[in-house]
């Protein structure tokens, strides 16, 4: 029987870019061009990801890990980038940005667990033996 992980990451990473998307262009609007294109890049390493797995065979695993790379990738600098911000906030706002970075804590631990956790799991499978094998048969 085939290896049904390949057709459910795939699944999940098309609907992981589509609801990144969505929650950018409704929630997340920016002026700033280095916020918009580290954003974005987030649901097109989603997409890459969810390409990869579903066209198979040892060209999708390669792209798929790409993509799971670039979505980790866009990640951490994500997480960067708000502990940044946090630090800045604590250091010039006294009291009241110390209060504000304590929420920043608490957006980290979102985003690592409403971002990072499947593109850690989904390489984690590409990179295992039964992974491998998926990919090989085609």
């Amino acid at each position: 029987m085939a290896d049904p992980r390949r057709w459910i990451y795939g699944g999940l990473d098309a609907a992981a870019a589509v609801a990144y998307a969505t929650a950018i262009v409704v929630a997340l609007p920016s002026r700033h061009a280095s916020a918009v294109i580290h954003l974005w890049s987030i649901p097109v390493a989603a997409a890459v990801a969810a390409a990869g797995m579903l066209v198979g065979g040892a060209r999708g695993r390669r792209i798929a890990l790409v993509g799971t790379a670039a979505w980790l990738a866009a990640t951490f600098l994500l997480v960067v980038r708000i502990c940044v911000s946090a630090a800045f906030l604590a250091g010039v706002y006294g009291a009241f940005g110390k209060a504000a970075a304590s929420g920043a804590v608490v957006i980290v631990a979102l985003v690592v667990e409403l971002v990072a956790l499947l593109p850690l799991v989904q390489a984690k499978y590409l990179m295992s033996r039964a992974g491998r094998r998926a990919y090989a048969a085609g």
